[in-house]
C-alpha cells in the first residue's frame, strides 16, 4: 500500500477515477451521459500509467526522508506576510472583510499585484507543506503553530483552493512519513475528508447566495431526490466541483463538431504556464459548458477544442512525461523531496479541474523544491570548501 501511494502514476489513476465515482451519484440533471469514447480514453491513460508506475515501483521506489528544523522559518514567514501586506495596500481591500460586509465581488483578479501574486500564494502553499514536513520529522509543536500562521493568509483571502492544496499536500506528507498504512489511518483519513468536504461547501455557501445553502443546488439543477434527501446541501458543492469537470469535458466533446486545429495556440495555451500568454495578451478559445458558472473541464477540455482526440492524447503524454521526469529530479534531494512530492501530487490531483501545467499558480509550486535544493547544495558545497581550506586540506576541483 505504501509503495502504491508513493508513485505518481498510481496517484494519477486513483485521482482520475474519483470524478467518475461522484458522477455516478447523479445529483444533477445538468450532466450529460458519458460516452464510450471518453471512457476508453481514460482507460488508455490508466493502462499507460500502470506500465510506467510498475517501472518506478521496481526500479526507483520512493524513500521517505525526515528533515531538520530550518532556522529560516520565522524570517520566511515574515517575508510572506510583508508581501501580502504590500498586495493589500495595492488592492486597497481585504477579501474576508469585504465578504462579511457584502461588498466583495470575488474572482481571482480582485486581489494582489498581477504576476507577483502568483508567486506569493504559490510559495506560501509550498512553505506551509514544508513546515508540516518539519513538524512531522521533529514533532516540535512550535512548527505546527508556524504552519497555521503560514496558512492563515488563505483564510483572510478566502482562497479555498489554496487551503485545499495545503491540506492535501500536508496529508500527502503524513502518508509518506508512515511506515505502513493501517486500517486506523484509512478510517481517520476518510473522516477527515468528509469534514473537509463539508467545510468546503460551508465556505462556498458563505460566498454564494448570501449563505443560502439551496442557492447553488437550485442554480445547477439538482434533482428532487437530492433536494428532499438526507444529504446536507453543503456536500453538493463537492459533488459539483468534482464531477462537473468531466461533465463539461463530455459536453464539449458532444458539441464540438470541428476542432479549432490551431497547433500554435494549443502549445501556447496548454503546454506552458499562462503568464507567458498574459504577457503576450494572447486570447484562447472557449469550450461548450453545461452551465455559465461551471467553467472547469479537466486538463483535457481545451485540448479537445483545439485538436480533438489527438490533442487530448498528446497532452496526456506530455503531462505524464513531465510528472515522471519531475519525480526522478526530486530523488536528487533529501531536504525538499517530500514537500516536492506533495506539490507534484497536488498538480496531478487538481488536473481533474484545470490544466495544472498551464495554470501558473499550480505549476509554479513545483519550482520551489528544485530551486531550494539547488541553492542548498551550493551553500553546502561552499561551506565544505571553506572548512577544507581552513584545515589546510587539498581541495578537489570538479
Amino acid at each position: 500500500m505504501k509503495k502504491l501511494i508513493s508513485n505518481p502514476n498510481f496517484i494519477y489513476i486513483a485521482s482520475f477515477i474519483v470524478p467518475f465515482l461522484f458522477y455516478s451519484l447523479a445529483w444533477s440533471n445538468l450532466y450529460p451521459k458519458l460516452g464510450l469514447n471518453l471512457l476508453l480514453f481514460y482507460l488508455f491513460t490508466f493502462v499507460i500509467c500502470i506500465v510506467l508506475g510498475s517501472v518506478i515501483y521496481f526500479a526507483k521506489p520512493f524513500s521517505y526522508t525526515p528533515v531538520a528544523v530550518s532556522k529560516w522559518n520565522s524570517l520566511i514567514i515574515l517575508l510572506i506576510y510583508i508581501f501580502y501586506f504590500i498586495e493589500a495596500l495595492y488592492s486597497r481591500k481585504i477579501p474576508l472583510i469585504g465578504l462579511i460586509q457584502g461588498t466583495y465581488d470575488y474572482n481571482e483578479d480582485t486581489f494582489g499585484i498581477p504576476a507577483f501574486h502568483t508567486f506569493v500564494d504559490s510559495f506560501d502553499t509550498f512553505y506551509c507543506v514544508y513546515l508540516f514536513h518539519q513538524y512531522v520529522s521533529s514533532k516540535k509543536k512550535h512548527l505546527l503553530f508556524l504552519f497555521f500562521v503560514c496558512l492563515f493568509p488563505f483564510i483572510i483571502l478566502v482562497y479555498r483552493a489554496n487551503i485545499l492544496n495545503v491540506l492535501l499536500g500536508s496529508f500527502t506528507v503524513y502518508l509518506l512519513s508512515r511506515k505502513a498504512i493501517s486500517a486506523k489511518i484509512i478510517i481517520k483519513s476518510l473522516v477527515g475528508i468528509v469534514v473537509i468536504l463539508y467545510l468546503f461547501g460551508f465556505m462556498g455557501n458563505l460566498r454564494s447566495g448570501h449563505g443560502d445553502s439551496t442557492f447553488v443546488p437550485r442554480a445547477s439543477e439538482a434533482t428532487e431526490e437530492f433536494m428532499k434527501g438526507p444529504v446536507p446541501n453543503e456536500f453538493y458543492w463537492s459533488y459539483l466541483y468534482i464531477a462537473s469537470p468531466v461533465a463539461n469535458l463530455q459536453n464539449n466533446i458532444d458539441y464540438t463538431i470541428v476542432p479549432n486545429g490551431d497547433y500554435f495556440g494549443f502549445v501556447m495555451h496548454e503546454c506552458i504556464p499562462n503568464f507567458v500568454i498574459k504577457l503576450l495578451q494572447m486570447r484562447g478559445i472557449e469550450f461548450h459548458q453545461i452551465n455559465p458558472f461551471l467553467n472547469v473541464g479537466t486538463i483535457y477540455v481545451y485540448s479537445f477544442s483545439y485538436l480533438g482526440w489527438g490533442g487530448m492524447v498528446f497532452l496526456f503524454i506530455y503531462f505524464v512525461v513531465l510528472i515522471n521526469l519531475y519525480y526522478y529530479a526530486l530523488q536528487r534531494t533529501n531536504t525538499y523531496k517530500v514537500a516536492g512530492m506533495a506539490m507534484l501530487y497536488n498538480v496531478i490531483i487538481f488536473a481533474n479541474f484545470h490544466n495544472t501545467i498551464a495554470y501558473a499558480g499550480s505549476s509554479s509550486q513545483l519550482l520551489y523544491p528544485i530551486i531550494f535544493s539547488i541553492v542548498t547544495d551550493k551553500i553546502i558545497k561552499r561551506n565544505n570548501l571553506k572548512k577544507l581550506k581552513k584545515a589546510g586540506l587539498p581541495v578537489e576541483v570538479v
